[in-house]
């Protein structure tokens, strides 16, 4: 008999346990929740185990074995530059100077914001580059202040016509300290919008909105001030809450990979809550506005919010260790493939050597990339894969 601890523990261990790929890019490090560099042996090891374990019974509340019937969903796969061609480039993985580039996200079809330094938790540069001509555009320099020991400023959030990030500083006095920057993203001089110590040190999650800056902490709660600066004020109805993307929060923070999440709120106005409706035996659930992504029985299991639309694509594999929601309430990437919940369709692209990921970006990214030689990137722009017809 398998309780969900049980399942998932098993899934942990064979992932964590395999062994990890050679030759990965020097200065390439793990960055918690957000810098996941998946292995494929990882992947394959927990879907081994996945498959010895799906058809076990699972121990529901009540102390019953229950085998609930499962909306397996059979699908074709289509390769990746088959399927969208038009949404797969290239792009150098280092400038001349040395600085490694790390993709964020996608704006629109051609335009990618790419942050640079010499790894990935040091940050030193943001740029952002078109696809359709292969260039670079630098946005903004982000030197270490000389009265700072440690200064890591975290990839940052854009709204269509500003980008502001949050600093993770110590001061050469031992001060620890957490520091909000804006630049237009027409580039320009960074602003300090503040620096705070204290009670804000445990920023999870940023983003902005029009004249505000919004973020959540680790022990919950969501705040905003003004993009021109002042006090932080707490969103009135926030408590215990975690940014999702403005204006939407959840129950569970960015970095808990344990806990399911069970609603979902919208902050902008009337703190209208939508509960998610699950069965009991799937695992870690995270819900954007829209859609769910978790894991049930050795595999990927999606649905609406309010558990209608469900469905559990072969072939897409185990959902990533720290994901999100579907990436613009559509697309499901897995290690191996995407699903596309507008049309049914899994898209699949060969094992990377080394896998670099998509999650530099606070919200669920909307650029996958990889490579094999740690000299270009292979990426897609989800946000250039045409509409569903």
């Amino acid at each position: 008999m398998r309780t969900e601890n049980d399942l998932t523990e098993a899934l942990r261990a064979a992932a964590d346990g395999a062994p990890e790929p050679d030759g990965l890019l020097t200065g390439i490090r793990a960055r918690g929740r957000r810098r996941r560099r998946r292995r494929t042996q990882g992947l394959a090891a927990a879907t081994a185990v996945a498959a010895m374990i799906a058809a076990a019974p699972l121990m529901t509340a009540n102390g019953r074995e229950e085998e609930a019937a499962r909306p397996v969903t059979a699908v074709s796969s289509v390769p990746l530059e088959r399927a969208w061609p038009q949404a797969v480039f290239t792009m150098p993985a280092e400038r001349r100077d040395g600085l490694r580039r790390f993709p964020v996200t996608s704006l629109d079809a051609t335009r990618v914001l790419v942050v640079s330094g010499p790894n990935a938790d040091a940050i030193r540069l943001i740029e952002l580059y078109d696809t359709a001509t292969r260039t670079f555009r630098e946005l903004a320099d982000l030197p270490i202040p000389p009265d700072m020991e440690t200064y890591l400023p975290q990839p940052p959030a854009v709204d269509g016509t500003t980008l502001a990030w949050y600093v993770n500083a110590v001061r050469k006095d031992g001060t620890h300290a957490r520091e909000i920057w804006t630049v237009p993203l027409t580039g320009g001089t960074p602003r300090q919008v503040a620096a705070m110590t204290g009670e804000h040190l445990r920023m999870e999650r940023i983003a902005v909105n029009g004249d505000r800056i919004i973020w959540s902490e680790r022990t919950g709660g969501v705040w905003w001030m003004p993009l021109s600066g002042g006090a932080p004020q707490r969103l009135p109805g926030s408590e215990g809450l975690h940014l999702i993307r403005w204006p939407w929060a959840g129950d569970v923070a960015a970095r808990d990979h344990e806990s399911s999440q069970t609603k979902v709120v919208d902050l902008s106005a009337d703190l209208h809550t939508m509960k998610v409706v699950a069965h009991r035996d799937l695992l870690r659930p995270r819900c954007g506005p829209f859609w769910c992504w978790s894991m049930r029985a050795g595999r990927s299991h999606l649905q609406r919010i309010d558990g209608t639309d469900a469905v559990e694509p072969q072939g897409l594999g185990l959902p990533p260790r720290f994901a999100d929601y579907p990436a613009l309430d559509r697309f499901a990437v897995s290690d191996v493939a995407v699903y596309d919940l507008a049309t049914g369709a899994l898209v699949t692209f060969e094992k990377p050597g080394i896998w670099w990921g998509d999650d530099m970006s606070a919200e669920p990214s909307t650029i996958v990339s990889w490579t094999d030689s740690g000299d270009e990137y292979r990426m897609l722009n989800l946000a250039a894969v045409p509409p569903a017809q």
